[in-house]
């Protein structure tokens, strides 16, 4: 727990005797909530790869693929002792299923426990993954997929990754859970099956294209090949794969190549690779996995299971997933349980309205929600007036500037960058000393750092003043309040 997480906690908590007791249980709720650990929820099209991602990411082949039940539910991933699997139903009775052959969870629940998917909340993966140390991960169902019943995701989670193809609009991202909640801050946007794009240089364009057009809503878009990360970080590649792949460089290139320009001709090529072995090194690598596979073969023929795994992962863009995770999510997790703890009292607020308006209507008495509706609505007042969403602006208006989005002169797009890492909700001395590093005045005393600062606040002010597009002036209105407000802090 961090300092606005635990501070979250405790107004909950010293808000709690005051109300009634349904309310009060809420509010407790709400506070360990924030005392706990922090959930990532994927989210994305039906098909668009999150599944695999979401693999990739835990280390295991576990979360189900194609379009059987399960993927239909909402899993949890979370680290524990053993691995172990729990159906979780609507009533809150939990009821543990073996997982499938390999670890993975098995595609259907109707047959091995005689339940009905729909009265299924969702899936408990206990997995003993390092990856999942202080992270759940919580899978959802495609978006457009049929699902009656779910948890409220937005809510229930501080930060989410959001698998988009190249196609997606602006309304389909919105309609995507957490995602339009969240903003930019706490939400990580990637293209997902980047492979089907086309090359490489497709795919980093298509990225692009997608993060000036929604990165207003999610930041940066960065283009991934969940299956090539899955195989490469789940140890899916084994020693007789890398034989069969050995064998395909020992074959004619002209050959080789030509099988690989379409799957069912690679099945059926005359090569000195069985179908079984072909078919398994499709389902892991696809096309492009192996063509990468086999051109490191043919380049140091003595690579080994390790070498191959290496270079599928830097194909597979994951690396520059797992950066922004933990620079975007890890690094801002008490800002974002803080936040996500504000968006809970808030929903809590919404419904002792609608309950107050209801006894209203029917003639019943409501002298003890209207009591409740004013200590909940001072309790997220003074949540709301903290610091700390002053330092959610600047990361969002960060990340719109990095996805082009917003675009900004270089100076003041540096500028931006430079404060966004300065931690303007509570500034230390460290962070402090950076940021004089960084602006070129490290050798400098508090006095001469705040008149930077003073002179910064003006800069912006000026440039949110002058005819400034919307989008750019609230960029400019969120980093003159971050100078303004380091300004204050050094001037006392």
């Amino acid at each position: 727990m961090g300092r606005w997480s635990q501070d979250t906690a405790r107004a909950c908590r010293a808000a709690a005797p005051a109300v009634a007791l349904p309310t009060a249980d809420a509010l407790d709720a709400v506070a360990a909530r924030a005392e706990g650990t922090p959930a990532l929820v994927v989210t994305g099209p039906v098909s668009s790869g999150k599944s695999t991602l979401v693999n990739a990411l835990v280390g295991r082949r576990v979360a189900p693929t194609g379009a059987g039940e399960c993927t239909r539910l909402v899993a949890r991933y979370v680290r524990g002792p053993v691995d172990r699997l729990d159906v979780v139903l609507a009533d809150g009775t939990r009821r543990p299923l073996p997982l499938a052959d390999g670890g993975r969870v098995p595609a259907a629940v109707r047959d091995r426990l005689g339940v009905d998917p729909a009265d299924v909340d969702h899936l408990l993966v206990t997995l003993t993954s390092d990856a999942l140390d202080g992270l759940t991960v919580v899978d959802t169902p495609g978006a457009g997929s049929a699902r009656r019943r779910g948890p409220a995701l937005p809510d229930d989670a501080e930060a989410a990754l959001v698998v988009l193809p190249s196609s997606a609009r602006a309304d389909e991202v919105d309609r995507l859970a957490g995602a339009a909640r969240h903003g930019p801050a706490g939400v990580v946007a990637v293209l997902g099956r980047a492979d089907t794009v086309g090359s490489a240089d497709d795919a980093a364009t298509a990225a692009t294209t997608l993060g000036h057009r929604l990165g207003a809503r999610l930041g940066p878009v960065t283009p991934v090949v969940g299956l090539l990360a899955e195989t490469a970080t789940t140890g899916a590649l084994r020693a007789e794969d890398r034989h069969a792949l050995a064998a395909l460089t020992g074959a004619d290139p002209a050959a080789v190549d030509a099988a690989l320009a379409d799957p069912e001709l690679f099945a059926r090529a005359d090569l000195p690779v069985g179908v079984p072995a072909r078919m398994r090194l499709l389902e892991l690598l696809d096309r492009r996995g192996i063509t990468l596979a086999v051109g490191v073969l043919r380049e140091r023929p003595e690579a080994g299971v390790g070498d191959i795994a290496a270079a599928l992962l830097g194909a597979s863009g994951l690396d520059r997933v797992v950066e922004r995770l933990r620079t975007g999510v890890r690094e801002r997790a008490d800002l974002l349980a803080a936040a996500a703890g504000e968006r809970r009292v808030a929903g809590l607020l919404d419904a002792e309205r609608a309950a107050v308006r209801a006894d209203r209507d029917a003639g019943r008495p409501t002298a003890a929600g209207a009591r409740d509706l004013a200590r909940l609505g001072d309790l997220l007042e003074d949540l709301r007036a903290r610091p700390l969403h002053l330092e959610l602006a600047l990361a969002e208006a960060g990340a719109r500037a990095r996805s082009g989005a917003v675009e900004l002169p270089e100076e003041l797009a540096a500028d931006l960058e430079v404060l966004a890492g300065a931690g303007v909700a509570a500034p230390d001395r460290s962070r402090l000393a950076d940021l004089a590093r960084r602006v070129g005045l490290a050798d400098a005393g508090a006095g001469e750092l705040a008149g930077h600062a003073a002179r910064r606040a003006a800069a912006w002010r000026s440039y949110a003043t002058w005819g400034t597009p919307p989008a750019r002036s609230d960029v400019a209105d969120a980093v003159h309040r971050g100078w303004a407000r380091l300004w204050g802090e050094l001037t006392g």
